[in-house]
């Protein structure tokens, strides 16, 4: 039988990661689908579950140097319980996503900073009025203390920038190098060369012309810069989804049998119910009016300010806001299943397709 699922992936930097993903995924005898979308960092897969097992993917995935879980619908709460979940959820992740933003610009200025200095010192020099350095430190006279300058600014940068070299040499050993992979050995190798010459200058005094220490620092600098830029436009983008997902509300308001109306978790309306729209309040779900009428507003769906006039019989789409009237609304649709989880569903697809 086709089963659907989708996975979260952790360590993917760029367009080689994501295609190294979908290559594993797709050896699999049974793979019916595996797509990668950069930008959420989500697998989405169909396969054939007589031939493959979830187990078996996120095998295939760790194997290949990334992390990988499934990610699994909710589960069924009670009201009050749900929501402070959700809240503790998305806390959560925003204190996460904050920090790691957080940090990632403190190592990114860090590393301008002593790149700055760096260039100053080993660039200063070759200009047509040279830039001045302390005695100590001038080339000609102290060409190891020179070179020592360098090597004592450029080991900063590298720890800045240590990731390109974890997930660099850890993509190489998995046998699916990328970009990081690049980086890491280009700035390893000339490291390590000026490191070898800074030992032979005493009896080489020659060799300071020969030093590379800004280049194995430039470059990730550089490149830090880059997926730093990279990484506040993929902000933006989920931004625009966020937006979506927060058009529907947590809750509802159950009709019950005996009339009365309780408020309850999302997750918990079921096709059917009948829940209590009141003015000025988001309708929740997908459904049909059986009892009152109003204007709603639907901008949300087709970019139309103006309200649309409802009443008994009309379908309503949840996500859109209740204007001035009180409406009783029978659930048609639920979950994954509403329009406004279809657009969101669509345009993340949208953003993991090729073109």
């Amino acid at each position: 039988m086709k089963v659907h699922q989708i996975y979260e992936i952790e360590g993917m930097s760029c367009a080689a990661c994501s295609a190294a993903v979908e290559h594993v995924t797709r050896k699999l005898d049974g793979m019916i689908r595996s797509d990668v979308n950069l930008t959420t960092n989500r697998l989405t897969v169909d396969y054939d579950d007589g031939k493959v097992t979830p187990e078996a993917i996120i095998t295939k995935v760790k194997n290949a140097g990334f992390g990988c879980k499934l990610l699994a619908p909710p589960a069924r709460k009670g009201t009050v319980q749900t929501r402070q979940e959700r809240e503790r959820i998305r806390e959560e992740a925003e204190k996460e996503e904050q920090k790691k933003a957080h940090d990632a610009k403190v190592n990114l200025w860090s590393a301008i900073a002593f790149t700055i200095a760096l260039l100053y010192v080993s660039m200063g020099s070759m200009l047509s009025h040279p830039l001045p350095l302390p005695g100590f430190f001038k080339p000609t006279v102290y060409p190891y203390n020179f070179a020592l300058l360098q090597l004592l600014l450029t080991i900063p940068i590298m720890y800045f920038g240590r990731r390109f070299y974890i997930r660099g040499y850890k993509a190489l050993f998995h046998g699916s190098p990328d970009m990081d992979t690049l980086v890491a050995i280009g700035s390893s190798c000339a490291f390590v060369y000026s490191l070898v010459l800074t030992f032979l200058l005493q009896d080489n005094p020659h060799l300071i012309h020969s030093l590379f220490y800004e280049s194995a620092a430039v470059v990730l600098t550089f490149v830090s810069i880059g997926k730093y830029l990279e990484g506040r436009s993929k902000e933006k983008t989920k931004e625009a989804i966020k937006k979506l997902v927060e058009l529907t509300p947590d809750t509802a308001f159950l009709v019950q049998s005996d009339g009365t109306i309780v408020e309850k978790s999302i997750d918990e309306v079921v096709t059917g119910d009948i829940v209590l729209v009141k003015p000025g309040a988001k309708i929740p779900v997908d459904g049909e009016v059986i009892e009152g009428e109003g204007g709603v507003d639907e901008s949300m769906l087709t970019g139309e300010s103006m309200p649309v006039e409802k009443q008994v019989g009309s379908s309503v789409t949840g996500g859109s806001l209740n204007g001035n009237g009180l409406l009783r609304v029978r659930v048609t649709k639920t979950g994954s299943d509403t329009t406004l989880s279809k657009i969101i569903a669509f345009v993340e697809e949208a953003q993991g397709r090729k073109a």
